[in-house]
């Protein structure tokens, strides 16, 4: 029997709870201040853990076209971009809005399309069970943190955040596609941005 992910209305309550407040029905229509607040501290932290950048939200070898100016725009859900290297030797490319920018020749304009690893923003939805679990816990000490300031009311701690984030990054790691890691070296620096390993807790 297969267990349900984790819903944005089931962390919101998750978040609620630990400040004292009662559970709500939905998410929609007039909702109180605290629930409004919730939801801005829940896709706050979505996007700052989504930018981290995971085997879920992370994309591979993706082309991205120039345009008729040879400028290169990007998706609103494109949080990162990383060149691949070893194609693209004498650019410097970096997101800088929704546009790919050259700091090497200072210019927004590129002689060829660029070949990238993408990291994604991905809906709450569309993302793994450890990783809204993790995104909740960390949500929730954000939230009371803003609210509360009796460290004795807090029901999450900082070893409730580690653990969270230690089972999605086995979880992720498991779930990567480990060849990319060993055998062919052209393909080693797509994962120069992915590394969730660097630390347990950010």
């Amino acid at each position: 029997m297969s267990i349900a992910a984790t819903t944005e209305l089931e962390s919101i309550n998750i978040m609620l709870a630990a400040i004292g407040e009662a559970p709500v029905n939905s998410l929609t229509g007039t909702v109180p201040v605290d629930v409004r607040l919730a939801q801005s501290t829940l896709t706050e932290t979505n996007k700052e853990v989504q930018s981290e950048g995971w085997s879920f939200n992370t994309e591979i070898d993706v082309t991205l076209v120039r345009d008729a100016s040879k400028q290169v725009a990007l998706s609103t859900d494109v949080l990162r971009i990383d060149p691949n290297i070893h194609q693209h030797t004498d650019i410097d490319a970096i997101q800088r809005g929704l546009k790919v920018y050259d700091r090497l020749n200072n210019k927004y304009e590129f002689e060829e399309d660029l070949i990238c690893t993408v990291v994604y923003f991905r809906t709450f939805v569309e993302i793994p069970e450890p990783a809204r679990y993790y995104i909740t816990i960390k949500a929730a000490r954000k939230f009371v943190d803003r609210l509360v300031s009796d460290d004795g009311l807090r029901t999450y701690t900082q070893q409730d955040e580690t653990r969270a984030r230690a089972i999605l990054m086995e979880t992720d790691l498991s779930n990567a596609d480990h060849n990319l890691l060993r055998g062919d070296p052209s393909l080693t620096s797509v994962f120069d941005t992915y590394n969730p390993s660097r630390a347990l807790i950010r």
